[in-house]
């Protein structure tokens, strides 16, 4: 995407999302705009003629083939469409338009599965190892987003944030040895595993009805919540502790989370949490403007601020 300059032909796929038909403002009719994406970014189009017709003609999620040209609004490049044909499922690679981890998922969920069979507490071993080695779960566990736009919003970024925050929460114990460090681990595996149930990644990344209706932090602590029940004599007190940190993990009732931490081992999981999504968000925006020249990013409303980049 980087690459289109104004004027220049474009004969391609994208993927589609966010279509919607606008009324003109001088004359009667509508046109159309949707943005067309692929796994090195996103752009917006937009088509004059004929607007109703295209917008019958594929749905968002869709795969299709764009003839138009690069031009330019408010500095911005978009794409003018001419035609668009939607493509048939076996003329084109899911892989081709949606953003991946640059990790290897697979080495991702085999250094977990190790840590967790190094655990000393044995309900935790199983409990943990009972979700890893699922094969159903563990294939969403590696292939499901971490968010839809904020932070690691890419296929397999829901492991490689949960491998960054046991990274992170395994610091903890040096500064605090009071901390119980394998409950602390198995919680920042297990936190956002709700997610795997919350996205749909099999087009644009969006909600699920039950992301929607119930969230990942709630979702995620009913499947934990499950699986201590299958486990004889699992400690109710282990339990209940580890479920309130996946109910706690956003750290504020405003942030969606049911709970606020009250124990160590929830406020360290919150900030291990909070540290890698902001951090990550922060490093997307620098690697975006790579090719930006001078000392600051573009204004970033998520972000509130520009970034300085040197």
């Amino acid at each position: 995407m980087v690459d289109l300059e104004v004027g220049q032909a474009v004969r391609s796929i994208f993927m589609t999302k966010s279509k919607q038909l606008l009324e003109f403002s001088s004359k009667p009719g509508r046109y159309l705009t949707f943005t067309l994406f692929d796994r090195t970014g996103e752009i917006k189009a937009i088509v004059w003629d004929d607007g109703e017709g295209m917008y019958n003609s594929f749905e968002d999620g869709d795969v299709v083939r764009v003839q138009g040209h690069v031009s330019e609004y408010k500095g911005a490049p978009q794409i003018t469409v001419e035609t668009v044909h939607k493509c048939r499922r076996g003329d084109y690679e899911l892989s081709l338009f949606l953003p991946r981890t640059k990790k290897d998922v697979e080495e991702l969920l085999h250094r977990l599965k190790n840590k967790t069979k190094a655990f000393t507490n044995a309900y935790l071993r199983r409990l943990v190892l009972g979700f890893l080695e699922d094969p159903e779960f563990a294939a969403a566990y590696v292939q499901a987003p971490a968010a839809k736009s904020i932070h690691h919003a890419v296929i397999g970024g829901l492991i490689e944030h949960s491998a960054n925050v046991v990274s992170l929460c395994e610091t903890v114990p040096a500064l605090y040895p009071v901390i119980d460090t394998e409950l602390l681990v198995a919680a920042a595996i297990l936190h956002d595993i709700g997610k795997v149930v919350e996205y749909t990644y099999d087009g644009p990344f969006d909600l699920s009805d039950e992301g929607k209706l119930i969230g990942h932090v709630v979702i995620g602590e009913r499947m934990v919540a499950q699986a201590v029940e299958e486990i004889p004599d699992f400690p109710q007190s282990l339990a209940l502790k580890l479920r309130h940190m996946i109910l706690s993990h956003h750290g504020k009732l405003e942030w969606g989370s049911p709970k606020r931490p009250k124990t160590l081992e929830a406020i360290a999981l919150h900030l291990a949490d909070y540290l890698d999504a902001s951090v990550a968000q922060f490093a997307e925006v620098v690697e975006e403007c790579s090719n930006v020249e001078g000392k600051w990013s573009p204004y970033n409303r998520r972000l509130e601020r520009q970034l300085y980049l040197e």
